[in-house]
């Protein structure tokens, strides 16, 4: 699981090789070609043409490349990093803690003992244990949870042994983007 940070990262550094490759293949057709062309401020021929297209389609091309190798979304990658999507603990909503089983009115909680988690109710017919339920840390991307989702309808976001909340999937979707899937 990738963190925000991480994310950024990977999308500045993709963004940046994809703009070097697309920049080296426009410099090479430029060379080519003995420097004629001419596609800017000071003239304008089918050479410079030549040369702007070749760019806009080696960082294209390079752009879809790194998007598969590196696993970002396309807004980070786009955006060169600085737009990413949230962190689990960003978009986690409160999940009721309760500390017996009695006590439990409702769909979905934590069951903790001594302020320690110990299970979840709600996501079966019995109790799930703490260490087979899906948790995720509160800093990683929410985008890396999609993989949670396929076996689960909810997702526990968690700091060590502190609860910060439930991500459902409805919730994922919307966020994400993708609110007519949801359905």
């Amino acid at each position: 699981m990738r963190t925000v940070r991480e994310l950024r990262w990977a999308g500045a550094i993709a963004y940046l090789a994809a703009l070097v490759v697309g920049l080296l293949a426009a410099l090479l057709v430029h060379l080519l070609f003995k420097g004629q062309g001419r596609f800017g401020w000071e003239g304008f021929n089918a050479i410079g043409v030549l040369e702007g297209l070749t760019f806009v389609a080696a960082f294209t091309l390079s752009l879809w490349i790194a998007k598969r190798a590196v696993r970002v979304p396309c807004t980070t990658l786009l955006t060169a990093g600085l737009a990413a999507p949230p962190s689990a603990g960003r978009a986690a909503r409160p999940l009721p803690l309760i500390d017996k089983v009695e006590s439990f009115e409702g769909r979905l909680a934590v069951l903790v003992a001594e302020g320690v988690p110990q299970g979840v109710l709600g996501l079966g017919d019995h109790i799930v244990p703490w260490e087979e339920a899906p948790v995720v840390p509160a800093d990683t991307a929410l985008s890396e949870l999609a993989g949670y989702f396929w076996k689960s309808p909810v997702v526990l976001v968690a700091d060590d042994d502190q609860v910060v909340g439930v991500i459902t999937r409805e919730r994922f979707f919307r966020l994400m983007g993708f609110a007519r899937m949801a359905m």
